[in-house]
């Protein structure tokens, strides 16, 4: 690794071959280092002047060979193709040598420091694009791809509100939302109003996979009030992811679908403030379209649009001015059929599912007089249907209630059309 001391002097002797001094009689410096090599400004002050000094000939080097040199060693990529070409050889290689030092050195420095002098440079390090063309699809200007505005996501609004007109650029929908697996999710309207950031008629419910297929979703004159509201909380959950989504691929500059998803994000998507509630998610869905169009009259006022931060309190103001609607408890009512449970589970065989089930052998309710009530079917146990019920004799027997009074020896069976097990 190289060490400071020979660090610091291969910058000064890098400095001191790119900083030529002229005198004031417009001679070179008297410095008897400078002076075996000509002025290598007067190439370009002065074509006419021979390119030798003192015996020695400097050639200059061509374009061509410029561009090689530049492929073959990046850094010198930084200078001017004037500068360079002043240059000799020796001088280029020492160059690239020392600036490839700087950058390890660099490299091997802390990355807070590197961060905040990289943040230093920003204020001078500006690029100069050359005009070209821009189709959005089919010829792309290197412009597109320069690295991501440092500056506030507030300014980066304000900024574009200045250059770009307040209903925003023509809409298309061949965006490839598939490759980040989010194909088909988005409703033809929703590209519409996505790309216009005034559009008052912005609502979540676009971006909800349900309305993708229907009718009025490919309609010309689709009415946003046709659409299926959203009614479960993962059904938002996609639509809010959908939708940021969406908003980068159409407009990478406009941050303030990302400040919405991340304040849901933070707060849990509210459910502290909506548990025990009807709907949560279609509560959350009108907060978020309240939150889209104040946005947009925030960006044809030419106003910052609504912060994560500021965020909260517009949910409290819109959560506390808006009537809750708890959800009833089903608690102390009578039950007025069998639960589903009871329904389903069968009797076993031997198993007593009731008080009936649990006289003695030789108690007297069943030692009851014959009648042609089916016992069997009345403690749970007949297999057979309806009608087709008989002894071993053939005698036939019928599907009612053999119930009767014991205490009364006279008294009927109660012949109702139900098992005595279950209603006696």
């Amino acid at each position: 690794m190289l060490e400071d001391i020979e660090l610091a002097a291969e910058s000064r002797s890098a400095l001191e071959m790119m900083d030529v001094e002229e005198g004031t009689d417009g001679q070179q410096s008297a410095d008897p280092r400078m002076t075996a090599t000509a002025d290598p400004g007067s190439i370009y002050h002065n074509p006419g002047v021979p390119t030798a000094a003192q015996g020695n000939v400097q050639f200059k080097i061509a374009a061509q060979d410029l561009a090689v040199l530049k492929l073959r060693f990046p850094r010198l990529k930084e200078f001017s193709d004037e500068f360079l070409q002043a240059r000799s050889m020796d001088e280029l290689l020492k160059i690239e040598s020392t600036c490839m030092k700087l950058k390890d050195a660099e490299r091997r420095g802390d990355v807070e420091e590197k961060l905040s002098m990289n943040k230093q440079n920003l204020e001078v390090s500006s690029v100069t694009l050359a005009a070209g063309s821009d189709n959005r699809w089919s010829v792309l200007h290197r412009g597109r791809f320069l690295a991501g505005a440092a500056c506030s996501t507030k300014k980066l609004w304000l900024s574009a509100r200045e250059v770009i007109d307040v209903t925003g650029h023509n809409p298309v929908a061949n965006y490839d939302m598939a490759s980040v697996g989010l194909g088909g999710f988005v409703t033809s309207k929703g590209w519409l109003e996505i790309a216009n950031p005034g559009s008052t008629k912005m609502a979540i419910k676009l971006f909800n996979i349900n309305n993708v297929g229907s009718k009025m979703s490919a309609s010309k004159n689709a009415n946003t009030d046709e659409m299926a509201e959203i009614a479960e909380l993962g059904e938002l959950k996609l639509a809010v992811r959908t939708m940021r989504v969406a908003g980068q691929f159409v407009c990478p500059w406009n941050f303030s679908f990302v400040a919405i998803e991340n304040f849901l994000l933070q707060h849990d998507w509210c459910m502290s403030d909506l548990a025990g509630t009807e709907n949560p998610a279609g509560t959350l869905a009108q907060f978020i379209d309240y939150v889209l169009h104040e946005n947009a009259n925030r960006w044809r006022d030419s106003e910052p649009f609504i912060s994560t931060a500021e965020m909260k309190s517009c949910w409290t103001s819109f959560s506390s001015a808006r009537p809750r609607i708890l959800l009833k408890k089903e608690q102390n009512k009578p039950s007025h059929h069998v639960p589903a449970a009871r329904q389903q589970q069968k009797p076993k065989t031997g198993q007593m599912t009731s008080s009936f089930f649990k006289l003695p052998f030789h108690h007297p309710r069943l030692s009851m007089p014959f009648t042609d009530a089916c016992k069997a079917y009345n403690i749970g146990k007949c297999k057979k249907a309806a009608g087709a019920c008989t002894t071993a004799k053939g005698f036939q027997l019928r599907h009612v209630c053999n119930w009767s009074d014991i205490t009364n020896p006279n008294a009927t069976p109660c012949g109702q059309p139900h098992q005595a097990y279950l209603n006696h």
